[in-house]
């Protein structure tokens, strides 16, 4: 019984290998008669000739087209670098002339560095300020400043005060003028009205008692220098006082 199962399986083996060998003799045969067809017969050759070079002229035309398209994105690429490299000049020319311009029109106000039109805001808005509030205070305490001997008191203050706002006023403007110009820059000014001191009520009141008089015209004089509202005003008889 092994023995004839082993003599089949050695048939079936052989078989096999018999197959295998006519297979490829079989395949070798065709591709020889094909080859040779080919260059014998005129249209097997011609059409064997139009397969190859379609194959060809396809793969020429891909690659032709992917080296036209990488030249163009070369050259779209070095474009870009090209613009780029202008708006980076470009740049860096505004930021040099904006530099430029900030140190001629910088100068040190009060001790810091700053520009020509901020110190001179600063002032602006400084000096709009006070005057407002003086004037304010002025006008608000003529009722006071009229009341006999008791305005005396309201005269002083109203008057230190617009005096601290002049002062404060004549400062700024002073510090502006070294900043803009230390040349032409005057302290006497500033230092005139800051010096000026005033009266106290006592000191008031004891010269209107001395001379009436002289207090009021002293009053006339200076204040006809500087406004021509006083031309108007009709003098006191203080031969009664």
């Amino acid at each position: 019984m092994v023995s004839m199962f082993k003599k089949t399986l050695a048939l079936l083996v052989g078989s096999f290998r018999i197959i295998f060998k006519t297979s490829r003799i079989l395949v070798f045969l065709l591709f020889l008669g094909f080859f040779v067809a080919s260059h014998t017969i005129t249209a097997l050759a011609a059409i064997t000739s139009t397969a190859i070079s379609a194959i060809a002229g396809t793969t020429s035309t891909v690659m032709g087209r992917s080296k036209t398209k990488t030249l163009d994105l070369t050259t779209q690429n070095n474009r870009l670098r090209a613009d780029l490299d202008v708006e980076k000049r470009r740049a860096s020319s505004l930021v040099a002339e904006n530099a430029r311009i900030r140190r001629v029109d910088a100068v040190t106000f009060r001790g810091r560095s700053t520009t020509i039109k901020e110190a001179t805001q600063e002032v602006l808005e400084r000096t709009m300020t006070r005057t407002t509030r003086s004037t304010l205070a002025n006008v608000s305490s003529i009722p006071g400043e009229s009341i006999p001997f008791y305005g005396i008191a309201i005269v002083v203050a109203a008057t230190a005060y617009e005096l601290k706002a002049a002062c404060d006023n004549m400062t700024d403007l002073y510090d502006l003028q070294v900043a803009l110009d230390p040349d032409t820059a005057r302290s006497d000014d500033r230092s005139a009205v800051c010096a000026l001191q005033v009266p106290t009520k006592q000191e008031v009141w004891l010269g209107i008692k001395q001379s009436p008089q002289i207090a009021w015209d002293t009053s006339i004089t200076t204040l006809g220098n500087v406004t021509d509202s006083v031309k108007d005003i009709d003098r006191p008889e203080f031969d009664g006082m």
